[in-house]
């Protein structure tokens, strides 16, 4: 408890100090086997991306993450084995999950994976694995390597080869770029300073990923997932159209909701995704269509 004290005292002080920023190394993220990368996150009409002390807020607890837990134990290997006990709990031990038993739907998914695996330009050692689940939802998650799509989202997603690729590219992307790692120290960090939960790790963890990614990761995996289907020489647009579908299914646009909103709306995902698709690949996917949302009910949402 005296080390989490000491913890938070200095999230106070980086805070009230405003120097939070020489303390944290800037993005040079590049790939060598083509030009920079252009990650804009300027079109997140929020709070949450706009506003000064919540982007320091938002790095300050990325600081206590990494001081508290380091960062550098969170291996590949690491991940794989967190991903790996994960998938036995979930599927064999609780039996939350049920796998859909469809040689050719594994198949196609399996074939998406190793291509958009094969595209990186700078590969983890992560080790991925794809699944199918029985479940109406339109939904895809990942945790360690472990990517789980619904009967939901493979509906959705029909015969579009390039949508399908794009959303296991998302998946992937939260893994290539680190959102998994931190969801892993949030997990030792909460086992750190509380013991081990009794909801059991494998609820720890589904409302770690199902909570943890903020806005900005969302759309970071959303630019990579574009990107390795890019290069795969598939039209990108799709993931554009699919974000402005489901905008039909979201609430009204509210700068208040979006503020509390882990994730994008997705009218904004859309405009984002358009924007970065112009910007870096030179291809025009339409109409903008930034910020009015019809008002109807919520949809699931795309992890």
């Amino acid at each position: 408890m005296t080390r989490m004290i000491a913890i938070i005292a200095l999230f106070v002080q980086l805070v009230s100090c405003q120097e939070l920023d020489r303390f944290i190394p800037k993005d040079t993220t590049t790939d060598t086997t083509e030009r920079p990368r252009t990650y804009s996150y300027a079109c997140l009409d929020s709070a949450v991306s706009g506003n000064r002390v919540n982007r320091t807020l938002g790095r300050a607890g990325d600081l206590i993450r990494d001081i508290a837990v380091n960062e550098n134990k969170i291996t590949d290997e690491v991940q794989s084995e967190y991903g790996a006990t994960f998938h036995q709990q979930m599927v064999v031990e609780q039996k939350e999950f049920v796998l859909l038993k469809d040689a050719a739907v594994q198949g196609r998914l399996q074939t998406a994976l190793d291509k958009l695996l094969a595209a990186r330009t700078r590969p983890s050692k992560i080790d991925y694995h794809i699944y199918a689940l029985k479940d109406t939802a339109i939904n895809a998650f990942t945790f360690g390597g472990r990517i789980y799509v619904t009967q939901g989202m493979l509906r959705k997603i029909g015969n579009n080869t390039s949508l399908l690729y794009a959303i296991v590219g998302h998946e992937i992307g939260h893994s290539e770029e680190g959102h998994i790692k931190k969801t892993i120290q949030d997990l030792q960090l909460t086992n750190n300073i509380f013991g081990e939960a009794n909801a059991g790790f494998a609820l720890q963890v589904m409302k770690l990923i199902t909570a943890s990614f903020n806005q900005k990761n969302e759309l970071e995996a959303d630019y990579y997932g574009v990107e390795l289907t890019h290069r795969l020489q598939q039209e990108v647009c799709s993931a554009v159209k699919f974000w402005r579908e489901m905008a039909s299914n979201e609430n009204r646009y509210s700068q208040v909701e979006d503020f509390f909103r882990t994730h994008p709306f997705s009218g904004l995902r859309a405009q984002c995704l358009e924007d970065h698709i112009m910007a870096n690949f030179g291809t025009s996917c339409g109409e903008n269509r930034k910020g009015v949302l019809p008002q109807v009910e919520e949809k699931p949402v795309l992890k």
